[in-house]
């Protein structure tokens, strides 16, 4: 059954779930004085009513009547189109606005994916960074441009890192930004992780909030570009919780449903942010999976990032799966499967221990980011780049690189999703720092480039946050989600100081996507353990063997994360090719690995 606006150039007919109301209407609010149109109740808690006419443009909200007495009025939770802020739904022909263009060509599989996750406005609010459309949708998808200073801003950065998917912060209409207030630069920043509207695009992303057709045409018009460019576009999504449970599109409309409360009828907060969402309840679970498949549909969206995926169940998540499936199998799913949330008796919640149950879904690994990186939660605990090398952490390491079978509850290593940083918690440059604030620029370099060269060996699904390629810095800040632009902007010369860095990350790129490198890309545990060998295993010292890398010949791996030089065992016993870094012969069974810092070698 299709809920909300369901519009025709002859009629729009309307339906709403509100199974506690006694009476539902639909009111005008488009000119003038409000006009209310009764709805009519057809069973199972479904009212629904039809308009002749021609109604695009028509702004609209639904008036509830409640047993008790109570009215309240609320937006068409399924809305795909709002006025400015978000405080009443417009109804929309959105097949006929703006051009998605054509989907993409299906995607391999997940583990050939590089995902770059940004911010829109991060990546085009900077007064110096050449862009016409400051912070919306349109100025990502500006080519040409350049830095005052000469250098590659926007469209065309992104385009020359050689990632696969671009992964977008929240593109829905969110509640923390006023969209009609300065959206100018330092004015007003939110990441958008507190949903109002969950079908309908970000109006402060948009050159006019106060058109509920623009933010529409030119998302739209966003993914188009890239796609056109080659790039695959991921939507991250925040079905977890709503921004204010009480006056959400859910509680005013179908009270005391939509969320999960305790006996008292207080509302649980696995999330941390005063709600959570029951995905476990028919209707929610169907909201998910519809809204999931409309902006699949609408928008030609390439995959969906998770926010908080562990408060879902796994049902859903099957749902959501299974619907994208009929659009196209390739499309990813990735989230947060972290233990949380309130799940009732009975609810199995879709977190990394019941991976196994949400096959072609993959979870963001934090053991393989905690080993290299340390405590997200504290800045100066040291991980194995830092300069933490126990023999634990090594050994845990290669499970890690082969894609953490036993650490997680995965079914296959493209469930790993293997990261360093993202946008929450510090980047790897700050933790860096504030672990080893004695070291120079020189060695804060070269461990970064450890870490993230450890990244790019690990099997799984590669995950990369924006601005890790050139050392990006947040000046310490951990969690930016509404710190002014200043901390958040996207410092494009900042690439050009550390070019050597950025270099480096589209050689690994390339690297990782070589079809000759598919040993890099491996698609199951019985292959990975009927390849894999682990050599040595020492603190701060890591070495394996991929056996038949290459036609007739292995790959051997040694990792030094130690401030001195590591005289290896095991190199091959002939003559050998350097595929990364650089090596030195010490005798006939030993090389020479220069501190921080990883060799690839391979037979020849």
């Amino acid at each position: 059954m299709v809920f909300g606006a369901s519009y025709s150039v002859h009629a729009t007919s309307f339906r709403l779930w509100a199974p506690t109301a006694q009476r539902v209407d639909i009111v005008d609010y488009t000119r003038g004085q409000p006009q209310k149109y009764p709805m009519r109740e057809r069973g199972d808690g479904v009212w629904e009513t039809e308009r002749a006419g021609d109604l695009d443009g028509m702004v609209y909200r639904y008036r509830l009547t409640f047993p008790d007495g109570t009215v309240r009025e609320s937006v068409d939770p399924y809305a795909r189109a709002v006025t400015v802020n978000g405080g009443y739904g417009v109804v929309v022909d959105a097949d006929s606005i703006g051009d998605a263009g054509p989907r993409m060509p299906s995607f391999p599989a997940m583990q050939e994916a590089i995902i770059y996750e940004a911010h829109v406005r991060d990546l085009t609010i900077g007064p110096d960074n050449g862009i016409t459309h400051k912070g919306k949708f349109l100025g990502l998808a500006e080519p040409g441009t350049r830095t005052a200073a000469g250098n590659l801003s926007g469209l065309d950065y992104l385009c020359s890192l050689g990632v696969t998917h671009i992964q977008l912060l929240p593109l829905y209409d969110f509640g923390s930004v006023d969209e009609a207030g300065d959206l100018g630069f330092n004015e007003q920043y939110n990441w958008g992780y507190d949903p109002v509207n969950y079908n309908v695009p970000e109006g402060s992303y948009a050159t006019n909030p106060r058109d509920p057709h623009v933010r529409i045409a030119e998302l739209k018009e966003l993914i188009r570009t890239l796609h056109e460019h080659g790039l695959y576009v991921i939507m991250d999504v925040v079905y977890n919780h709503a921004y204010d449970a009480l006056t959400s599109v859910f509680e005013r409309t179908a009270p005391g449903y939509y969320f999960r409360m305790d006996q008292d009828g207080d509302f649980y907060d696995g999330t941390g942010v005063g709600n959570e969402i029951a995905s476990e309840a028919p209707m929610m679970r169907k909201f998910i999976v519809d809204s999931v498949r409309y902006w699949a549909q609408q928008y030609n969206l390439d995959g969906f990032r998770f926010d908080l995926m562990g408060v879902h169940d796994v049902q859903t998540m099957r749902q959501v799966r299974a619907a994208l499936d009929e659009i196209d199998p390739s499309i990813i799913i990735i989230g947060e499967g972290w233990k949380m949330g309130n799940h009732p008796a009975g609810v199995t919640p879709a977190n990394y221990f019941h991976a196994s149950e949400l096959e072609r879904i993959g979870f963001f690994n934090d053991d393989f980011r905690d080993l290299i990186k340390g405590s997200v939660f504290d800045a100066a605990d040291p991980g194995l780049v830092s300069g933490s090398g126990e023999l634990w952490r090594c050994a845990r390491l290669f499970t890690n690189i082969t894609g953490a079978k036993g650490i997680r509850d995965f079914s296959a290593p493209a469930q790993s999703v293997v990261y360093n940083e993202a946008h929450d918690n510090f980047t790897m440059y700050d933790t860096l720092c504030a672990s080893l604030p004695n070291a120079d620029a020189d060695e804060i370099a070269r461990r970064h480039r450890l870490a993230t060269t450890i990244q790019y060996l690990a099997q799984g699904t590669l995950f990369l946050h924006a601005g890790q390629e050139f050392l990006r810095t947040k000046a310490g800040d951990h969690n930016s989600y509404r710190s002014p632009d200043s901390v958040n902007v996207f410092d494009y010369d900042r690439a050009v100081e550390y070019a050597a860095e950025v270099d480096y990350v589209r050689m690994l790129n390339a690297f990782r996507t070589d079809p000759a490198n598919a040993w890099l890309r491996m698609e199951s545990y019985s292959e990975i353990h009927d390849r894999y060998v682990l050599l040595w295993a020492e603190p701060f010292h890591l070495s394996y063997r991929v056996k038949d890398a290459y036609p007739g010949a292995d790959v051997f791996v040694f990792i030094n994360a130690d401030t001195r030089t590591w005289y290896a065992r095991g190199k091959p016993a002939g003559k050998y090719e350097v595929l990364l870094g650089e090596v030195s012969p010490a005798g006939s069974t030993r090389i020479a690995i220069a501190p921080l810092s990883v060799v690839v070698l391979r037979e020849k």
